[in-house]
C-alpha cells in the first residue's frame, strides 16, 4: 500500500509541467548561467578583455612604448584619447577608467622619481576595476622596472663621465647597456607605485542604493505584470473572454486594454517604490527628474508589454506562472539585476543587451548617477518602448491567431 502511494505521488509530480519545471529545468538553466558567469570570473582578465582609456601627456618616445606594451596585453581593449575627454567618457559611464601618462614621465624615470601615472575609475564600477588595474599593472610594472633602472644607469654615465670620456666610448657604453639590462634590475628603479583616484560628478554618490532601487524594481515589477497578465488566461479558461468576444469589442482592443491597465499598475507600483526609497535613504531623484520620470514611465511600458506577452503565448495559468518565472530570473540574471555584468563573458555582455533589465538598470545610473544630458538616457527610453511596444504587437499576432484557432 505504502509503495502505491509513493508511485500515486511521484507519478502526479512528474505530471505537472510547472514543478518539472521548477524542479529541473530553471535550476539546470541556472547553473549553466551561474557557472559561465563565474568561471569567466575565476580565469581573471586572459578571457575578457577590459576597455581602458590612456591619455598620453608625455609624448616620449618611452610613454609610447608603454602604450604599444598595453595594447599588446589580451586583457585590455585600449583607446587613446585627451585628459579632459578621457575624464568625461569615465563620468559619462561609456569607459571604466583612464590611465594618465603624465608630463615628464621619461624624465622622472631617468632621475630616479616617482612616475607621473595616475590611473581614473568610475566609483559606480569599483569592484569592475579589480581586473582593470590587475591587467594594467601587469604590464606597467615589470616596464617601468626594467626601463626606469636601464635609463638611470645612462643618465648616470652622461651626468659623470660626459665631460672626461670621448663621444665614442660614451655611446659604446650605452650600447653595451642596452645590450646587457634586463628586467631582473627592477628593483634599481623608483617608487613607481600607481596611484589611483576615483571619478564621480557628486561625492559620495550613492552606487550601491541606485543598484538596489534598479535591479531590485525592475525584477519585482516583472513579476508582478506577469500576475496581472495571467488573469487574461484566467478570463479564457473561465468563459468570461468567449463573453467578451460578442461584444462589439475586437480582440486588439482586449489586449490593449490589458496592456493599459498593467502599464497603470506598474506606474502606481514603481511610484511606491520612489516614494520609499526617497523618504528612507534619501536618494536623490532630482539629479535629473524629467529623465528620471521618462525612465519609470518606459520602464512600466516595456514590464507591461512582456507581460501581456507572456500571457498570450502561454495555453495555461500553470503554464504562465512557469514560463513568466524562466524569463524573468534569466532575464533579471543576465540584465545585470542579480550578477555584476562586469564579470559576465563577452557573449553574455552581448546578450544582456536584448533584455529590458539592462536598459533600465543603465538609465537608472544615468539619471541618478551622472551628469548626463538627454541624448544620453533617451536612447534607453527609445530601447523601452520599442520593447514594450513590440511585445505588444506580438501579443496582438498571437492573440488573434489564438482566438482563430480556438473559436
Amino acid at each position: 500500500m505504502i509503495k502505491a502511494l509513493i508511485y500515486k505521488d511521484l507519478l502526479q509530480a512528474f505530471k505537472d509541467k510547472k514543478s518539472i519545471i521548477l524542479s529541473f529545468i530553471l535550476p539546470i538553466i541556472l547553473i549553466a548561467l551561474f557557472a559561465l558567469v563565474y568561471g569567466q570570473f575565476d580565469s581573471g582578465t586572459t578571457d575578457s578583455a577590459q576597455n581602458l582609456i590612456v591619455c598620453n601627456e608625455d609624448h616620449s618616445a618611452l610613454s609610447h612604448d608603454l602604450i604599444n606594451a598595453l595594447n599588446n596585453e589580451i586583457g585590455l581593449k585600449i583607446r587613446e584619447e585627451d585628459q579632459n575627454t578621457g575624464r568625461k567618457m569615465v563620468l559619462d559611464g561609456k569607459y571604466p577608467a583612464l590611465f594618465l601618462i603624465g608630463s615628464g614621465f621619461a624624465d622622472s624615470l631617468a632621475q630616479g622619481k616617482n612616475s607621473p601615472l595616475l590611473f581614473l575609475y568610475d566609483e559606480a564600477k569599483k569592484l569592475e576595476m579589480g581586473l582593470t588595474q590587475q591587467a594594467l599593472m601587469s604590464i606597467v610594472m615589470p616596464f617601468l622596472g626594467e626601463q626606469g633602472g636601464k635609463m638611470q644607469i645612462h643618465h648616470f654615465i652622461d651626468e659623470k663621465y660626459a665631460y672626461d670620456l670621448p663621444e665614442e666610448m660614451i655611446n659604446e657604453i650605452h650600447q653595451d647597456i642596452d645590450k646587457q639590462f634586463s628586467g631582473d634590475n627592477s628593483n634599481n628603479s623608483a617608487d613607481s607605485g600607481l596611484k589611483t583616484e576615483a571619478l564621480s560628478v557628486k561625492e559620495n554618490t550613492p552606487w550601491g542604493l541606485i543598484q538596489a532601487f534598479a535591479g531590485t524594481s525592475i525584477m519585482m515589477l516583472l513579476f508582478s505584470i506577469a500576475s496581472m497578465g495571467s488573469a487574461l488566461v484566467q478570463e479564457r479558461e473561465q468563459g468570461t473572454l468567449k463573453r467578451m468576444l460578442y461584444s462589439p469589442l475586437k480582440p486588439w482592443n482586449i489586449i490593449i486594454a490589458r496592456l493599459l491597465s498593467s502599464f497603470i499598475f506598474a506606474l502606481i507600483q514603481m511610484s511606491i517604490l520612489v516614494v520609499f526609497t526617497f523618504l528612507v535613504f534619501q536618494l536623490d531623484i532630482f539629479r535629473h527628474f524629467a529623465g528620471f520620470i521618462l525612465m519609470i514611465v518606459a520602464t512600466a511600458f516595456a514590464a507591461a508589454g512582456i507581460g501581456i506577452f507572456i500571457a498570450t503565448i502561454a495555453k495555461s495559468q500553470k503554464q504562465v506562472e512557469s514560463l513568466s518565472l524562466i524569463v524573468i530570473i534569466v532575464m533579471s540574471a543576465l540584465g545585470g539585476s542579480m550578477i555584476p555584468l562586469f564579470i559576465f563573458p563577452d557573449f553574455l555582455k552581448t546578450i544582456a543587451h536584448f533584455t529590458i533589465n539592462y536598459w533600465s538598470i543603465d538609465g537608472f545610473y544615468k539619471v541618478l548617477g551622472r551628469d548626463v544630458g538627454f541624448l544620453s538616457y533617451a536612447k534607453n527610453v527609445g530601447i523601452l518602448f520599442l520593447y514594450g511596444g513590440t511585445s505588444a504587437l506580438l501579443a496582438i499576432l498571437v492573440f488573434n491567431k489564438r482566438l482563430k484557432k480556438d473559436f
